[in-house]
């Protein structure tokens, strides 16, 4: 019980997330220059795209070996606003589903 609390106390400390608090301007720009700015930095580009219920865009970028991450949203007027960032990112494996799983 002790290693897996310890493990699990290990992979809490790892993951190093920041989300900008209500009270904290976000930092937001125009897309090209923060996805280059974050390429330049850390290596890290988009793996995962998605359109949110008001047309915004939301992306998941990543260095490839992992070690930095940082989710964007870019608003259907333009900006483009950092919503967190982070360290140790790991993929999760596909299930198969459906008949022919």
């Amino acid at each position: 019980m002790w290693r897996t609390l310890s493990l699990m106390a290990v992979m809490a400390g790892a993951v190093a997330v920041t989300i900008p608090e209500a009270s904290a301007s976000p930092v937001c720009g125009d897309r090209s220059k923060v996805i280059d700015s974050l390429s330049a930095k850390y290596s890290e580009e988009p793996v995962a795209v998605g359109v949110t219920s008001n047309g915004g865009v939301i992306e998941v970028l990543k260095a490839p070996d992992g070690q930095t991450w940082t989710i964007l949203f870019t608003y259907p007027s333009g900006p483009s606003c950092l919503v967190a960032s982070g360290e140790a990112w790991q993929d999760l494996e596909e299930k198969i589903k459906g008949p022919a799983a």
